[in-house]
């Protein structure tokens, strides 16, 4: 049967932890019929969902993603975190002095 776009908590989590530098997909998907299509945006600026790409502090912040049919429009809200893989508890940096790596 036919039905405007369709998103919820499992197909679109809004709250969403990402590590750095590790390959990270924002995790958004709709349904409806006909199929509506999605844009994900951070900023104004679209965004690929379910892609793939490697992680950086960057991509932390608040996407608006959009789901559209013919029969109608749903928007969620998405808050990504980004955790530093070398943060030393929840949430903290570590001094950069602390890391003894380079890049």
């Amino acid at each position: 049967p036919a039905g405007g776009p369709r998103m919820d908590e499992g197909s679109c989590p809004p709250s969403q932890n990402w590590t750095e530098g590790q390959d990270e997909t924002l995790r958004c998907w709709a349904w409806g019929n006909p199929r509506p299509h999605l844009e994900c945006a951070k900023d104004g600026e679209p965004f690929p969902a379910g892609v793939p790409l490697p992680a950086t502090r960057a991509h932390a912040g608040t996407y608006l993603c959009r789901a559209t049919n013919p029969l109608g429009t749903v928007v969620r809200s998405v808050t990504l975190w980004v955790h530093c893989e070398w943060g030393g508890g929840p949430g903290g940096l570590r001094d950069p002095g602390d890391l003894g790596g380079s890049w």
